[in-house]
C-alpha cells in the first residue's frame, strides 16, 4: 500500500491541531496549499511568522496588541471608571463596534470541568489585584450566557465581592438581551450594544 511523503503527513498532522479541524479537513488544507502559487502558500507561513513576532499580551488587560500595554490601556480617552471582563480577545473588537469606551480585562479563557480549565488558569488573580488598585466605578462580567460563562461570571462575583463593596465598586453582568447559550463572538452588534446598556448588577 503507497504512503505518502512524510513531510505532506506533517503539514496534516499540524493543520489537524488547529481548533476545528478534523482529519478530512486538514487534508484538504494540506493539499490546497500544496496546489496553489508556491508565493501564496509562502505569503500564509510568512503572515503567521511576523503575527507571532509582532503581537503581544498586553501586561494590563490581557488583550493581543503590537504594543504592551496595548493601545486601549494607554488611550487616555477611554473611560477608567468601567471595566468589562470579557473571555477573550477575539470578543474586544466586538464590543469595540457597539460604542463601548471603557476598559477591558480579557480572561484568556471560562473555566470548564471537561476541558479541566481552573480558575488559576485564566488571569483572575490579576484581575482581583487590578481592581483592588484601579478601583474602577464598576465591573461588569461580559462572560458568555451560556453553563461555562455563567459559572464564570458566579465565581469572579464571589472572589470580587469582598474587596468590590469595601470600596463601593458595582459588580454587574450583561443584560439578558443575549440568548442563552449563544457566543458574543457571533451575535450581532445591536444585540451586544443592548446588553451592555442594560447591565444588571450580579450578587456573590
Amino acid at each position: 500500500m503507497a504512503t505518502r511523503d512524510r513531510t505532506i503527513e506533517a503539514l496534516i498532522e499540524r493543520l489537524n491541531r488547529l481548533p476545528g479541524i478534523g482529519p478530512k479537513t486538514a487534508e484538504r488544507l494540506a493539499f490546497h496549499l500544496l496546489r496553489v502559487d508556491a508565493e501564496e502558500a509562502l505569503l500564509l507561513a510568512r503572515a503567521i511568522e511576523q503575527v507571532r513576532a509582532a503581537v503581544k499580551t498586553c501586561s494590563r488587560c490581557f488583550n493581543l496588541d503590537a504594543s504592551d500595554p496595548c493601545s486601549i490601556c494607554s488611550d487616555a480617552t477611554r473611560d477608567r471608571s468601567m471595566l468589562l471582563v470579557i473571555e477573550d480577545p477575539r470578543e474586544v473588537a466586538r464590543f469595540e463596534d457597539t460604542g463601548y469606551r471603557g476598559l477591558y480585562h480579557v480572561l484568556q479563557g471560562r473555566l470548564s470541568q471537561l476541558e479541566g480549565i481552573r480558575p488559576e488558569d485564566l488571569t483572575t488573580n490579576s484581575l482581583l489585584t487590578r481592581v483592588a488598585q484601579e478601583r474602577p466605578a464598576e465591573v461588569c462580567l461580559a462572560t458568555n450566557p451560556d453553563l461555562e460563562g455563567e459559572g464564570t461570571a458566579r465565581l469572579l462575583a464571589e472572589r470580587l465581592a469582598a474587596s468590590t463593596a469595601a470600596q463601593g465598586i458595582r459588580v454587574t453582568r450583561l443584560a439578558r438581551g443575549l440568548p442563552a447559550g449563544s457566543s458574543i463572538a457571533q451575535v450581532s452588534t445591536s444585540i451586544l450594544a443592548d446588553a451592555i446598556e442594560g447591565r444588571r448588577p450580579l450578587a456573590p
